[in-house]
This record gives structure tokens, sequence and C-alpha cells, in this order.
């Protein structure tokens, strides 16, 4: 598959203080023979989107053709980078020995898709187009399995002289230079708040900096140095969201004219300005957020429901194009680490997700003969034998297997496959009717297992854990649910609950235990909405109105039918408990009930849950008992 790639237009050059000695290795990637991907890393704030923007600028007055890509614009599927590769302007041609680039910067943000870019990707544009991946930590070992095509550059401080062109650039006079060179260490974004901030605070010294969190005190130090309060609160209130647009700034700060300072924002070195916003600097987000949260943990938590609503309002006119930005903005309202770390890894990652191959089958077996439970090693060598790509395989640095996990759509195994395997088995028949009939609906995650851990959590479960949330976007929003089998669910229960994993197909005397997870007719985006709306302690009332017929959640006005209206009064008067079937028969249909099947009730709870739309996951399904709602 061919991408086109266009042209990166630029006025000229943007000014690179101190980075010609990498902006000259990084140009390796234009020579024709040169490496097909470069890798470039390094702390926040260090200048590494300065570094890619003087190399698109070098690059295009040599007559190549390159472009950028933000990902954190993107979701981190595969799908949705081939839209966006497709996308792209034109097919350029290159005349001679040019070559094209694509640089994906904030590659961070693309972990989930790290090992599909090196393992596929990398196969297809192979001799038609350069990789340029820009992030913080230093990339996964595995791609120094590509040899001689692979360029890693990893950005440092400045030093002395280039740190001195730098505030001289700045404006900065010599006499004052000492004190910014002593404080900022040669980091590029402390050297700009270092300026920024005596600038504010009309010469005042630096002395009160304290070095080991130099970034951290220089953003502080910034923010009393800005004289207006309003500027100040709206930094802080930009701190608590991914990014903010001027109607989420007008929200933020209940001002009905937000422009001018969304404006004003606009111009401080500690902001970009981006298609879809304005975003803090990533190191100095952090070091707001916390002061933040620290000083004034209220108003950081009101901040976040303010977006929130904001976010919900927006919920039903959110188009296929901008539901990534949607689902990333409401992530990261959530400070759980294991949601926010689920889909935005940080750190350096050791470990590579791939496709098992057929020579991973005796690595793959030995760790089930290992740690697998009673007809794992049968059931598992079924789906290796007529469904391999179920496998996929955690590969250590050196290429040996360190684990394995075992995940697939039921509808795409063979029936037999699935009927001699008792927790399959047992799974399909524990779904509600219809459930199986999309594909794409469920997913069934047979096992997990690592060589020196097996099922306990371990660096090869998170990595396992880490790939299966590719999945969970990339099948939104049809995905369901997903099923997951365990010999000990006990290390897991607790993160488990707080996900929202319940217990499943209990008492049916499996080989293992298993849990499932509902994510309800919302899919991802409406389990997502749980997540956030119970971490930031949001409850809609639930109002029933009987005498009109209709629910009131929120603002949103809901009609029912009779039957609804009495199949919620009873859920309602329930107070958070279990109501059977039976009972809901007895509530709702009274004398009414004679030939009426249980069933009856799986229909009504049903049209409910449609009425009801975004609201759904309040009536949840308890399995052999009946229905519970959660307001």
């Amino acid at each position: 598959m061919s991408y086109p790639v266009r042209s990166h237009q630029s006025a000229g050059s943007p000014a690179l203080i101190g980075r010609e000695h990498e902006l000259s290795t990084l140009a390796a990637i234009l020579d024709r023979n040169g490496p097909a991907v470069a890798h470039v890393h390094g702390v926040p704030g260090i200048g590494k989107s300065a570094l890619l923007r003087a190399f698109l600028a070098h690059a295009h007055s040599k007559g190549h053709a390159a472009h950028l890509l933000d990902c954190r614009a993107i979701e981190p599927t595969e799908s949705a980078l081939e839209r966006e590769l497709l996308a792209l302007a034109a097919p350029v041609s290159v005349a001679g020995d040019a070559v094209s680039v694509l640089c994906l910067d904030n590659y961070d943000q693309f972990l989930l898709l790290d090992s599909w870019i090196r393992t596929h990707l990398l196969k297809r544009i192979a001799g038609r187009l350069r990789l340029v991946l820009c992030r913080r930590a230093q990339p996964n070992p595995a791609w120094l399995s590509v040899g001689g095509v692979f360029l890693g550059i990893k950005l440092r401080e400045l030093d002395e002289d280039s740190s001195r062109n730098l505030l001289r650039a700045e404006g900065v006079v010599p006499e004052d230079q000492p004190a910014l060179l002593r404080f900022a260490k040669g980091h590029p974004l402390a050297l700009q708040l270092a300026c920024a901030a005596v600038r504010n605070h009309r010469g005042q010294s630096l002395e009160d900096v304290v070095l080991h969190d130099v970034v951290g005190q220089l953003t502080g130090f910034f923010l009393q140095g800005i004289g207006d309060p309003a500027m100040r609160r709206a930094v802080e209130a930009a701190s608590a969201v991914r990014r903010v647009t001027s109607p989420l700034l007008g929200e933020l700060l209940e001002e009905e004219q937000p422009q001018p300072m969304y404006d004003r924002l606009a111009e401080l070195p500690i902001f970009e300005r981006r298609m879809d916003g304005l975003v803090l600097h990533a190191a100095v987000h952090e070091a707001v957020a916390k002061h933040l949260q620290s000083a004034d943990p209220a108003r950081f938590l009101s901040y976040k429901r303010i977006a929130w609503r904001a976010l919900e309002r927006q919920s039903d006119r959110v188009g296929a194009g901008d539901l990534w930005r949607y689902t990333a903005d409401a992530i990261h309202l959530v400070d759980n680490p294991v949601v926010r770390g689920a889909f935005f890894p940080e750190g350096s990652q050791r470990l590579a997700v791939e496709d098992a191959v057929a020579a991973d089958r005796q690595s793959v077996f030995d760790i089930v003969a290992r740690y697998g439970g009673a007809g794992d090693f049968e059931s598992l060598q079924r789906y290796w034998e007529f469904a391999p790509e179920t496998f996929r395989v955690v590969r250590e640095a050196g290429g040996q297997v360190a684990g394995f996990y075992c995940l697939f759509d039921p509808c795409a195994v063979p029936d037999r496959v699935l009927a001699a395997d008792a927790m399959a088995a047992a799974w399909l028949s524990d779904l509600e009717p219809g459930t199986r009939s999309t594909r794409g609906a469920t997913l069934f995650l047979r096992r997990w297992l690592a060589a020196d851990a097996g099922e306990v959590p371990s660096a090869v479960q998170a990595a396992c854990w880490l790939d299966v949330k590719r999945s969970y976007l990339a099948l939104r929003p049809r995905l369901r649910r997903v099923y997951l089998a365990l010999a000990d669910l006990t290390p897991y229960a607790a993160v488990a609950r707080e996900l929202g994993f319940v217990g499943a197909c209990a008492g049916q005397g499996l080989p293992l235990a298993s849990a499932v997870l509902d994510f309800g007719p919302g899919s991802v985006d409406g389990w997502l909405r749980r997540l956030v709306r119970h971490e930031l302690g949001i409850l809609d009332q639930i109002v029933l109105d009987a005498a009109r017929r209709i629910v009131l959640i929120g603002s949103d006005r809901i009609e029912l039918t009779p039957l609804e209206l009495g199949v919620m009064q009873a859920l309602l008067d329930a107070g958070g408990e279990v109501v059977s079937r039976k009972r809901l028969l007895d509530l709702a249909w009274g004398e009414r009930q004679e030939g009426v099947g249980s069933n009856v009730v799986d229909v009504v709870i049903l049209s409910l849950r449609r009425k009801l739309d975004r609201h759904s996951g309040s009536i949840q399904t308890v399995r052999g008992s009946g229905y519970i709602l959660r307001n």
C-alpha cells in the first residue's frame, strides 16, 4: 500500500539554537541510502518538536517531500492512522535523490500502535517513505532489530555557549545571564521560562528557585509574575483539561466573552496553539496541575466537572472524525493510573507485543505446559491450529518469547473449536440473545501467561493488557463485552471491580474462573463515561414523573410506555437492590401477567435502554438474578 505524503509548507527554517549537530545527524534520513527510521527522544521541554520543525523546513528546502502528524490528535488504531495517511494531499513527485519523509510528533501517544508500525507499516512503506518518530522515552529495544535502517537520537541539555546564545536571542542582557544559566542547567524550556519569569518579575532574583525541580519551580515563578489574576486563573483552569478551546475556557472561567483571554493565553510561551485548541506544554501542564490540585483541590475538581459536563453535552453531536478527541479528553479527566495508563502509557516500554509466528509455537506451549490450567493445553492447541491469528506474543529485547495471550472475536473462530473449549462454550451460553450476532460485539480473552510468572501481575501481563486496549479502540462502537479466564481472580479483584469486571459462569464446574466486562450499549465510550463520572463524583438524579409518564435524567426528558414506566418505577423503588424478573412481573404487570413469560421483562428492559441512550448503563443486568438501577 502506497501512502501519499505532501510537502511541508514552511516560510523558512525556524531559529534552532544549539542543535546543529542533531539536525545534521537527523538529515541523514534524507540520503537516498540513509536509514528508514529515525527515533528522536528526550525529556519534556528539551526541544524535540523544535528540532522536528527545523528538520522539516530543511527537508523542504532541499526538495524532499515531508509532512508532520501530531499523534495527540489521532486515534491510536491502525485504521485511524491509515486514514490520516491517505487523507494527506496528492502524492508529491520527487526528483533525483529526493525522498519522502513522515514525522510523527508526540509519539508517546501512539504506544498502542508501536508494534504494528514496526512490524507491519514499516514493511508496507519500505523504499517509499521514511519515518521520524519523536517521543520522550527511548525506543523499544525491538526497533534495534531493524538493523542498519534505524537511527536513534537522544536530545540532551544545551551546552553553556548554546544556552547563552538562546538567552541573548531572548533579549537577556549579559549581567542577568549567569543566574538563569545556573538555574536552567541547559534545559531549553527552563531557559525560556526563566527569561519570561524574569521579565514578569521585572528583574527580581531567581535565588529562591529549587534546583531539583527546575521546570516546576520556574513555572510557579513565571505564574507569580503574571500581574493579571484572571490570566493566572485561566492558566490554572487549562491545567485541568487535555486541551482548552475558547468556549470551554468561557465555561471554566464563567466568562461570557472568553476569546480575548484565549488569545492572550495563546501568546504565552507555555502554550501551543493547535487546530483543536490550546495545549499547555507537557512539563508545565504537570507542574501547574500538581500545584493547583495541592493548593486548591476543590477548584481543581470543579474545573474537571465543568469540563466533563461540557463533554457530555457534546457527546450526541460528536462525529466519527472527532470521536477520538472526545475520548482522549474524557480519559484525561481520569486520574486513576489503571485507566489513564491503559490508553496513555508513560515511560519506556521494554517489551514488544507482536503477532505470533509459526516459530513461536514451542515457546508458547512450553509456557502453557508450565502454568496452564486443566484443559488449557488441548484447547489452546486447537486455537493455534485453526485460528493462529488469535495469538500475540510478548518479546524481550533479544526476540525471546516472554509471554503470550490469546484473544478473539468468537464469530471469527470455527464453531467446532469453540464447542470443544469448555470456557468458550460457557461464555457463549452466557451471552444475551443476539449479542453474538454482530461481529466485533464480544471478545474472548482466553488466556494470558508469562514465561517467568504465569498469570500473576507482571511486566508481561501489563504489556498484554496494553495491547488489548488497542482492540478495545479498534472495535468501538460495536464492542459490548470482554470475557477473560484466570486460574485465580484474587490478585486482580480490586482492579477488576474498579474497571467494572464481575464474575461470570460461576457454579458451572469450569476448569478456570472467569469474569466479564459489559461495556453497555455505549460500548467503550459509554464505559469510559461511567468511569469518569464515578471518579468526579457526578451522579445525575433520576426523576420519574408517573403522571406524565416521563423520566428526567439531568437535562434529558424521556417518554415511557405504561410498561416501561412500571419497570422503571420498580427499579427506582428498590433503592439500588437487585430486582428479579419475577418481582418485576408482579410489580409492573400485576394481575395482567397471566400467560406472560418472563422474557417479556427482557424486551421491556431492552426498550428502556434504547430510550435512555447514553444513560443506558444505569440499568445493569445481574446474571441469574435480575436487574439493578444505578442511580
